[in-house]
């Protein structure tokens, strides 16, 4: 009897141990979502916090501007051979005193690269003609306004143009993926897809001519195909173009068109380097030196 007593006591605690022991898992388990809802919360309330500082901070930085909306329009100068930028600005609050004046501020230079007084309408908008030259390459630029209101002097960014070229009336986008090409026993032939010309403006009313491929070899003309017209509105194709070429030889296949104004546009579709007999490596690193702009 007493053995039996025994076991039951000794079986009575274990039970007791094993209740315990699941308490305890339990009591943690709870304790652990219970640590980690906190955090959540905390993590909440921090970014509530910051998204209600960010918001009252751009809150108090549009407040605190002078401008209430701008726009730009850009035509073609050919004899300066520049863009005339016009540039319009409507100001929140002005004086019969106030005036103004744009810069174009590029290439990590300082001010001075360019700049134009803005004529007012006595309604608050004020408008000016900027000169972008188109003969220094593809520019970066942004745009600065300047006031003046008796000794009082703002300025204000009003943004940034990433290139030039997407300013000019006509725009070339390339269709049908990578062009294929192959060098084979000292030839070097570029198998075209087509070239889709358009314009920002208005893209029903594009006018080119003189259209036409070409296959340039270290930035020289090697070979020249009339483009041929698709039945889809301003779109070109071409067939293969080939040339002779050496192992090194950097090879181009390039769009060329003038537009109505007599500018002539060189887009730059793909270019290659001539490896190896077989081989033709291709070159995403040149695209900075184009596009190419001819004035006669």
């Amino acid at each position: 009897m007493e053995g039996r007593k025994k076991r039951d006591w000794g079986t009575i605690a274990a039970v007791l141990c094993v209740l315990l022991l699941a308490v305890n898992l339990w009591q943690g388990k709870r304790l652990e979502n219970l640590e980690r809802r906190i955090s959540e919360a905390q993590w909440n309330l921090s970014a509530e916090i910051k998204g209600l500082e960010s918001s009252l901070y751009a809150q108090a930085q549009e407040k605190d501007k002078l401008v209430q909306n701008w726009n730009y329009t850009s035509s073609t100068n050919m004899e300066k051979r520049c863009l005339d930028l016009t540039v319009s600005v409507v100001l929140k609050a002005w004086r019969e005193e106030t005036t103004a004046e744009a810069l174009w501020v590029g290439d990590g230079n300082s001010d001075g690269q360019g700049s134009a007084p803005l004529t007012g309408d006595g309604k608050g908008t004020f408008t000016g003609v900027l000169e972008i030259p188109l003969d220094r390459g593809m520019l970066e630029f942004a745009l600065v306004l300047v006031t003046r209101d008796g000794g009082d002097v703002r300025r204000e960014n009003l943004g940034g143009i990433y290139d030039t070229a997407e300013l000019l009336p006509v725009q070339c986008t390339y269709q049908g993926g990578r062009t294929t090409a192959e060098y084979m026993k000292g030839i070097f032939t570029a198998y075209g897809r087509s070239a889709e010309l358009y314009t920002k403006a208005d893209p029903g009313g594009i006018e080119t001519e003189s259209q036409v491929f070409r296959l340039r070899r270290n930035d020289e003309i090697v070979a020249e195909q009339a483009a041929e017209p698709e039945d889809a509105s301003n779109r070109y194709s071409c067939g293969k173009l080939t040339s002779e070429a050496q192992p090194g030889d950097r090879m181009a296949l390039t769009f060329f068109c003038r537009d109505e104004n007599g500018l002539g546009y060189e887009f730059l579709l793909q270019n290659w380097v001539a490896v190896a007999e077989r081989d033709v490596a291709y070159v995403d690193a040149e695209w900075e030196d184009w596009l190419k702009l001819t004035w006669n």
